[in-house]
């Protein structure tokens, strides 16, 4: 029993790997029906590997907004940029200058079923938006 509690330990440590990403996500929402811990998790999910791979000198920035709309739906709106870290020269201030990423909005009925999905849809299908040779 011991053996399969480490084995399994360890198949959990190497996925968690495979999804790590060096990039800290920095995110903002309003959307107190979906918890930020799934929209976190769903944007790394979907990540390109290109940005996954990225070291320290990036970071991404996401929002995620909703509200009413009428009875049983709620306007959505997010987005995923990519920052690169630049720093002044002969002053030394570090501004974070978005580089590109996605954008999407609409109406939802099932709000965090359909919004997770179209965030994550919208990451596979934009991975060429994030640009990583743009100031």
């Amino acid at each position: 029993m011991i053996k399969l509690t480490k084995l399994a330990l360890l198949a959990i440590a190497s996925l968690s790997a495979c999804n790590a990403s060096a990039v800290e996500l920095v995110l903002s929402s309003n959307a107190t029906e979906i918890p930020h811990d799934l929209v976190k998790e769903t944007i790394s999910a979907h990540l390109p590997r290109q940005i996954v791979e990225l070291d320290g000198s990036y970071k991404l920035y996401a929002y995620l907004e909703t509200a009413d709309y009428q009875p049983g739906e709620r306007l959505y709106s997010y987005s995923v940029q990519l920052h690169k870290r630049v720093e002044e020269a002969g002053t030394g201030k570090v501004y974070w200058v978005s580089t590109g990423g996605i954008r999407g909005h609409g109406v939802a009925t099932v709000a965090q079923d359909t919004i997770l999905a179209n965030l994550g849809s919208d990451l596979v299908a934009g991975a060429n938006s994030f640009k990583l040779d743009q100031m």
